[in-house]
């Protein structure tokens, strides 16, 4: 189970001293979907140690949220509504 304090702990690390070739290489990880959901999420966790700050290959990768940015969802919808408009057009 994920705390409060691990997620903080997570959260808290500075990608300019980290040392990236200790951190998890998501390009490596081979997603179980046998597994169910809960279980997933443990095995992910177990992987990366750190789901907010890992590494692609060489490259430093942190997650970081703006709780006054608008949801995913809605962007998703924004960006493909915007698409299909543009899409429509070239068609026309």
């Amino acid at each position: 189970m994920i705390t409060l304090e691990m997620i903080e702990d997570f959260m808290s690390v500075n990608m300019n001293t980290a040392d990236v070739g200790k951190l998890a290489d998501i390009g490596t990880l081979e997603f179980d979907h046998t597994l169910p959901v809960q279980e997933r999420v443990s095995y992910v966790l177990q992987k990366l140690k750190n789901p907010f700050c890992f590494r692609y290959g060489e490259m430093g990768i942190k997650l970081e949220f703006d709780e006054q940015a608008p949801p995913i969802a809605e962007v998703l919808a924004d960006y493909l509504i915007r698409k299909k408009a543009v899409y429509n057009c070239v068609l026309l």
